[in-house]
């Protein structure tokens, strides 16, 4: 099963006074780390839908197609679902698949593979593969929003230990998903009551406290706690607080994102 984040991030800190405030507050630091990070991108949902709706008629095996739509099902409005009535005659794609005496050929329209590419902007899904230590974690990361932004509730987690990175590549790749790209960060963790603080730092841009927890108001506290209101948290990942300083780190001039030698070493200074 995976599991809901709920986050926050505080952009633009000063490391050393998060680091005295969690101090004076009794709150020590259970990890220090570099990460690094690999990601393997999964194909664009248009793709997968020609894929899996081929796999429907030819094999009358449902279940990729099944799996699919009830991921991205949420991400349909109003007018997505009258076209897809005006096509298949009903709303729900769910029920029109489930039933095997149905016309499936209905569901090659261009019009379907359109909306399904027009979905990706209000979904991504993706693989991480990342080495905090000695463990090892590969990561499936799902947002799914029917609004297009980016919400408390919006990021889907599935996450499990492998022995190494080695390991965890070959099993990625064994699956047929392939390395996209590499990037390299500072983490500093906390435990505050129910909720996980961070002090992250990543490359070309300033580092920023990001607080995880299984509830807004316990959230909350911790952001008060650490001395900011409220409204100094902000719901954003981490691609888009690039975005803000200009940087595409899905181009690839970003494909190896690591830090420059003043970089690191204020990055040793943080980890003292």
């Amino acid at each position: 099963m995976g599991q809901i984040e709920k986050e926050v991030k505080i952009l633009n800190v000063d490391v050393n006074k998060i680091k005295n405030v969690l101090k004076n507050a009794g709150v020590e630091p259970k990890g220090k780390y570099i990460q690094d990070i690999y990601t393997f991108d999964l194909p664009l949902l248009e793709q997968l839908y020609i894929n899996y709706v081929d796999k429907l008629i030819i094999e009358k095996d449902s279940r990729p197609i099944i799996k699919m739509i009830s991921e991205i099902r949420p991400c349909f409005d109003t007018k997505d679902l009258m076209l897809i009535e005006s096509i298949i005659g009903t709303r729900d794609l769910l029920d029109y698949i489930k039933n095997l005496e149905n016309n499936f050929g209905l569901l090659k329209s261009e019009k379907l593979i359109s909306l399904m590419k027009k979905t990706n902007e209000n979904f991504s899904k993706w693989i991480r593969l990342r080495q905090t230590g000695k463990q090892t974690t590969v990561t499936i990361k799902k947002i799914v929003n029917s609004k297009g932004q980016y919400e408390l509730d919006a990021v889907d987690e599935l996450e499990f230990e492998v022995p190494n990175v080695e390991i965890g590549k070959e099993f990625l790749e064994d699956l047929g998903y392939f390395f996209a790209r590499h990037q390299i960060k500072m983490r500093i963790a906390y435990d505050y009551k129910n909720t996980e603080i961070v002090i992250d730092k990543w490359p070309r841009i300033a580092p920023y406290v990001e607080i995880e927890g299984p509830s807004k108001e316990e959230i909350d506290e911790a952001i008060i706690m650490l001395g900011y209101k409220v409204e100094n948290a902000i719901i954003i990942n981490t691609d888009d607080v690039y975005k803000e300083v200009g940087i595409d780190i899905y181009s690839d001039e970003y494909k190896d994102l690591s830090f420059d030698d003043k970089e690191m070493e204020f990055v040793k200074k943080c980890m003292e």
